[in-house]
């Protein structure tokens, strides 16, 4: 049974939260406790698989309770549930909180929450590996997209425009703000998966903030891995955000969809990143393993890890509370045969996306492992490649 932790100061919002959740007191070790002290001694004698904390509380407010159970306890998956938060206390949980939810909030939508950090843990097995993706506050950005967007924000009239584009070439940019924009703290009645509406959304003075001031993005070092290029996987993964699109605007007139298509493809490898950054000496060797013996990478990264970059990519987008359908594309991008959806969906875009990408930039031939599962794509109904092969191939990027 998985047990689950609520912290408020307040005695009956932790009563009302024992009604709302009576019907899974079967499922979950439910647990109740009045401060940020009494939670982290409760978690000292007891391991706690997700802790949901009021923000606004005396004494250890909850920026500063998630921040210990992030040092402390690093597998816990970590959610913050408050009521009326500004926009500089939000910005304190930026890097402590996995996901954010507003007071007042339904049984259904806290339900939802939990079961899907539950369901998130039985998707990675490596303890390691989920202890990396939980400590992780943000990803890494290529240094020469840093530079240029802390330059934009440096000016005294910087474009919207030049911002947005800039975050949007950029995996780690593009994660952090859309972990943001998404949370239950703004409101909004459907999830933002365009990096320029995000920015849009935000506003230039709450990117400032969070470039310049709390530098939420850091830049990465890859030195220390030989044959992995950070600039290669963003260009690659780009690649594949539009050919996803393109092939999502072929098969479905929804626009949405296209977009979505277009996020899951420009994340898909983000657990390479996660890898390369948290773990660089191991990742090196699945390099290494993947040239030498002539081994797809996700093949060589289950022989080191027992699990693959899009299993690691998956958990954490999950755990930021990325839209479900994107989480799923990046989990089952080299296997969508295993994907719960079925028909036409963002898993088959991005698999026959990646599979194309790789083959348009001849990456890494000497690994296999890329080609498209025909058994997969004919599942989903997806019957005829070479038109989709067209329209990717033949307009200009």
């Amino acid at each position: 049974m998985k047990t689950l932790l609520f912290v408020d100061d307040e005695p009956r919002v932790l009563q009302g939260l024992q009604r709302q959740l009576y019907g899974m007191r079967r499922e979950w070790n439910m647990n109740f406790v009045d401060g940020g002290v009494k939670a982290l001694e409760f978690m000292a004698r007891t391991p706690v698989d997700v802790i949901v904390s009021d923000m606004m509380m005396p004494g250890m407010d909850g920026a500063q309770l998630l921040s210990e159970v992030r040092r402390r306890h690093p597998n816990t998956v970590r959610i913050v549930l408050s009521g009326h938060v500004d926009r500089e206390s939000v910005f304190r949980l930026v890097g402590p909180a996995h996901q954010y939810l507003a007071k007042p909030c339904d049984a259904e939508e806290l339900r939802k929450a939990v079961t899907r950090a539950f369901g998130l843990r039985n998707m990675l097995a490596n303890d390691q590996l989920r202890q990396l993706a939980a400590r992780t506050n943000s990803l890494p950005a290529l240094p020469a997209l840093y530079s240029q967007l802390t330059k934009e924000l440096e000016k005294q009239d910087p474009s919207v425009e030049n911002v947005a584009e800039t975050i949007s070439r950029d995996l780690g940019m593009t994660t952090k703000i859309l972990q943001l924009v998404n949370s239950a703290f703004f409101g909004l009645p459907q999830s933002i998966t365009v990096p320029a509406e995000a920015v849009a959304y935000l506003g230039l003075a709450t990117v400032r903030s969070l470039v310049l001031s709390l530098q939420v993005f850091s830049q990465f070092d890859g030195r220390r891995i030989g044959g992995f290029s950070m600039e290669a996987l963003a260009e690659h993964c780009r690649t594949t955000g539009l050919f996803a699109q393109k092939i999502a605007q072929v098969k479905s007139r929804d626009v949405r969809i296209a977009d979505q298509c277009f996020l899951a493809g420009l994340l898909h490898d983000v657990g390479q990143l996660v890898l390369a950054a948290g773990l660089p000496e191991q990742y090196g060797r699945v390099l290494a393993n993947a040239r030498e013996h002539s081994l797809s990478i996700w093949t060589a990264e289950n022989e080191e890890f027992g699990a693959t970059h899009a299993e690691v990519g998956a958990y954490l987008l999950g755990l930021w509370g990325l839209p479900d359908e994107v989480v799923e594309a990046v989990a089952f991008h080299h296997r969508p045969g295993e994907a719960p959806s079925s028909g036409f969906n963002t898993v088959i875009a991005v698999h026959i996306a990646n599979s194309f990408a790789h083959d348009k930039a001849q990456t890494h031939p000497e690994w296999p492992g890329n080609g498209i599962d025909p058994a997969g794509v004919a599942r989903s109904g997806v019957t005829d490649i070479e038109p989709l092969r067209a329209r990717c191939f033949d307009d200009d990027l």
